[in-house]
């Protein structure tokens, strides 16, 4: 159980790293088309370089892309093709859009054959590795009352009291207790109302600031990147560009709120380790659409000085 646990959380950490490779892109197929030349890889799970196999459950689309397109029917089945594109008019949300993303890269399947996949989508489920659960849980707090008080709030608890119960009926859960189900969870209050009935499950999640240590931890889960908010800067290298490396003089830049969970205890005392040296750039900030404009144009005029650039706000 353990061997299969660590190979799961292997393909997630995966699956993750490839959506933060283009996590700037609103429509995931270019990106998965450049896969199908990608030299193959054995999978770190196997010595036989066996692609992990992942069986992804087929939800009904309100817990998922329904939310993004509410004209989206259930009665064609979702595939790469027909996946609407994550909303450029996202905003914030976007942070959190990892549940799409990983959602996206099963649907492709990176292309190629089996053989060239470090995993793999399967239509049965007893021949799975792993279970993957394509609830937006992030984008249902988001999307179904985010101030936690309006009447929209209960659409967002009945997801995820409907979804329990699909769970628990499928004799995939029942025969592991969830262990091998992989939910994500990444925005601080998703999932809020039944977390307690997913402890053995892993859970895809940014940090584990509001979670109890017998439900979230780095033993099971799998911690992922915000998704920036900021387009990714792609001009490094060219043609009339110095050396990235070479031309850059700032180690780390931070631009961000200091004070979060905890009192910001460990953002303040990042800040108190690293401000104040010359190479590295620590600003305190907050989430407004006229200071996300005014990274925009700090980090397309100086990209070439900041090889690191870690950027948060007060809702990450």
């Amino acid at each position: 159980m353990y061997v299969k646990t660590i190979c799961i959380i292997v393909f997630f950490v995966f699956l993750i790293a490839s959506y933060s490779i283009y996590m700037g892109t609103v429509d995931p197929r270019p990106y998965f088309s450049q896969l199908q030349s990608q030299p193959r890889r054995a999978s770190p799970c196997s010595i036989t370089g066996r692609p992990l196999r992942v069986f992804m459950y087929d939800l009904p689309r309100k817990f998922n892309v329904a939310m993004m397109d509410p004209q989206s029917s259930d009665v064609e089945p979702l595939t790469g093709k027909n996946l609407p594109s994550w909303p450029q008019t996202s905003g914030i949300k976007r942070q959190h859009s990892v549940e799409y993303w990983l959602m996206a890269s099963l649907l492709h399947g990176g292309g190629g054959g089996e053989e060239e996949k470090e995993a793999f989508r399967v239509f049965d489920p007893e021949l799975a590795d792993a279970f993957y659960v394509p609830f937006f849980s992030s984008l249902s707090f988001n999307t179904h009352g985010k101030n936690m008080t309006d009447p929209d709030t209960e659409f967002d608890r009945q997801l995820q009291v409907e979804l329990m119960e699909y769970l628990e009926n499928s004799k995939y859960w029942q025969r592991s207790g969830g262990r091998d189900h992989v939910i994500p969870m990444t925005h601080p209050n998703a999932f809020r109302f039944l977390r307690q009935q997913v402890n053995a499950s892993i859970l895809v999640v940014v940090d584990f600031g509001r979670y109890p240590r017998e439900m979230a931890r780095l033993g099971k889960d799998v911690v992922s990147p915000y998704v920036h908010v900021v387009e990714s800067f792609t001009e490094d290298g060219g043609v009339d560009t110095p050396d990235p490396f070479e031309a850059r003089t700032t180690l780390l830049y931070f631009r961000g709120n200091t004070v979060r969970k905890a009192e910001g205890k460990i953002r303040l005392r990042l800040e108190k380790l690293l401000a104040g040296n010359s190479d590295v750039h620590y600003e305190k900030s907050v989430a407004t659409t006229q200071n996300i404009k005014v990274l925009e144009t700090l980090h397309l005029h100086a990209a070439y000085l900041m090889p690191l650039s870690v950027t948060a706000f007060p809702s990450s």
